[in-house]
């Protein structure tokens, strides 16, 4: 066997089987001792990630359905405004504002099933978004010259036909996901 270093002292040694990691048998019962050792840090590291993922599996339960949406529409805002980020104000046009939204065009508050819509969703300027009532009119017009009237118009429907939806535990979970992982790509 060709000659190997010794774990523990570093001192070259010819090994006497092919397992051997010690050079003699104070250095091996050292590197006993220290393999011992990682395999307890690495048990202890296991059991503390484990109650971790069991100490957050509990807050989720504990969330409201109010608070778990509000978790997902700021990961989906974000994102929003991160796809938007050189494009002006879907209603007025600014280029400069000192607060930008993501704001919606049928209302979050009153159109549940297209909150996550990304058509549903543009940058706006602080202004038109909480001072104009989200400038709908104008919020219209950017719409359409932005992705066409026949999707405006299906949008403008959709929204009706899903005025108030309750979103399970895993579509939220799996927008949530969606929208990091776009997030992310964005970001790169």
């Amino acid at each position: 066997m060709k000659p190997k270093k010794c774990k523990i002292c570093s001192a070259e040694f010819k090994p006497m089987r092919s397992t051997q990691q010690a050079c003699s048998a104070k250095c091996a019962i050292e590197y006993g001792i220290r393999q011992t050792a990682k395999r307890e840090q690495k048990k202890v590291s296991e059991y503390k990630a484990e109650l971790r993922a069991m100490k957050r599996a509990e807050k989720e339960k504990l969330k409201t359905y109010s608070q778990r949406v509000n978790e997902v529409k700021v990961i989906f805002q974000k994102y929003i405004r991160l796809r938007d980020a050189n494009q002006p104000c879907i209603s007025c046009g600014a280029t400069t504002s000192s607060v930008w939204d993501a704001g919606h065009f049928k209302k979050a508050e009153l159109y549940s099933g297209v909150i996550f819509h990304e058509h549903n969703t543009n940058r706006q300027c602080g202004k038109c978004n909480r001072y104009l009532g989200g400038n709908e009119l104008k919020y219209r017009e950017g719409l359409i010259n932005k992705i066409g009237l026949d999707k405006v118009t299906e949008l403008e429907s959709l929204a009706e036909a899903t005025r108030v939806r309750k979103y399970t535990d895993l579509e939220l979970l799996e927008i949530k996901t969606r929208y990091r992982m776009k997030i992310k790509a964005l970001i790169q």
